[in-house]
């Protein structure tokens, strides 16, 4: 979907998943988030101010944050742009908690504009570049209401930092796990999940393995991929839900998806698997992640348990509150910005700093852990750097 201004100037480019008209939904929504992601687009842009990397790094909201402290570290005194997020908690209760934690948090405009670098801040000297790399728009969302467009929200968050959970179990060695993968029975889903299945991998020509890569927030993840291919870089879906059942059903739509657009879009697989070996040709342990070559992982077969989770008929504030809680749980507060006026939708931008973006390996980034991975894996090398 490509979302046009009146100029017919295109302003965002989006794709949708989804059961039905749900996917257009979903293509709508997500163009919606696109449309958002340049900070020069936010109604409160005045109110970014800059702030030295040394105090970004010493807010009692960042303490969780293996990337902020390296910003701290890399760049004390530099003038960094940032902007004002507030409590995921004060969505559901109208107020902060009562901890250091609760607070606002100011997080860097760049980690969260992927085009920031091409139109920066007038007074901006651009010392972020070595921490570039680190820029992500997981957690931007779209929904009906605030609380629908958090979930969706602190969701892919989740998802991300579980997948990364998994690439580091699988890859970089993670103290007292083992690197097998937990791969679903398909006999053990229910009816309409099978049913699901089956059609993804007809339209696909192909079985797929899924993948429970749920971690320590206890939130259900999982990944999807062709069971039986060589790929050079796996392509996979993904999907996290604490509702278990649209977890899956996320991770297999999502996987159709990713295979669906490098077929029919600009951009070619084996094109793009080229350039990541080539990113990654000096960090063997990046690369091997990146490529996710399931053929080469220790396979340990589980059972789905439909029933572990809530209700597929849960409310989004009921949603929220849980992943807020999990989230708590695990040391981990989420913040957020609302980047819409009131109306039919509603697009946030959530940060929740503790949590993990080893999955960027994947698109060919070197990247340390960003989050609470950072105190349990010690990398060698300068804070730029990664471990090989």
């Amino acid at each position: 979907m490509r979302l046009s201004e009146a100029s017919g100037a295109l302003c965002s480019r989006s794709s949708g998943k989804g059961l039905g008209h749900r996917s257009m939904a979903s293509a709508l929504f997500e163009s919606a988030e696109h449309y958002h992601l340049d900070w020069r687009r936010d109604p409160r842009a005045s109110e970014a101010e800059f702030r030295p990397g040394r105090e970004i790094a010493e807010q009692a909201t960042a303490r969780r944050s293996a990337l902020l402290g390296r910003l701290g570290q890399i760049m004390p005194d530099a003038p960094v742009l940032t902007r004002t997020y507030r409590p995921v908690e004060e969505a559901l209760t109208g107020r902060a908690g009562d901890g250091e934690a609760d607070g606002p948090h100011r997080h860097p405009v760049f980690l969260r504009d992927g085009g920031y670098r091409n139109w920066p801040h007038p007074d901006d000297d651009r010392s972020f570049q070595p921490l570039w790399h680190y820029t992500s728009s997981a957690g931007y969302a779209a929904g009906a209401t605030r609380h629908e467009a958090l979930v969706h929200a602190v969701n892919e968050l989740i998802e991300r930092d579980a997948w990364s959970y998994q690439l580091a179990r699988s890859y970089f060695g993670l103290p007292g796990e083992g690197p097998e993968l937990r791969v679903v029975e398909h006999g053990t889903l229910p009816a309409e999940l099978r049913e699901l299945t089956r059609t993804v991998e007809e339209v696909r020509g192909a079985p797929v393995l899924i993948v429970d890569i749920t971690c320590d927030t206890g939130v259900p993840a999982y990944v999807v991929c062709d069971a039986r291919s060589r790929e050079d870089v796996r392509l996979i879906g993904s999907g996290a839900s604490p509702v278990r059942t649209y977890a899956v059903q996320r991770a297999l739509l999502e996987y159709l998806q990713v295979r669906t657009m490098f077929e029919n879009g600009p951009v070619d697989a084996d094109t793009e698997a080229g350039q990541i070996g080539t990113a990654l040709a000096r960090y063997p342990r990046h690369l091997a992640a990146a490529r996710f070559d399931i053929h080469r992982l220790p396979h340990e077969s589980t059972a789905f348990e439909a029933d572990d989770g809530l209700p597929a008929a849960t409310g989004p504030e009921r949603l929220l509150r849980h992943l807020v809680d999990r989230l708590r749980e695990s040391g981990v507060e989420a913040h957020h910005r609302v980047l819409t006026p009131p109306g039919p939708v509603t697009v946030v931008d959530v940060v929740a700093p503790g949590l993990e973006m080893f999955d960027k390996a994947r698109a060919g980034y070197p990247v340390l852990p960003t989050g609470r991975l950072g105190e349990r894996l010690r990398p060698r090398g300068d804070g730029g750097g990664a471990r090989r």
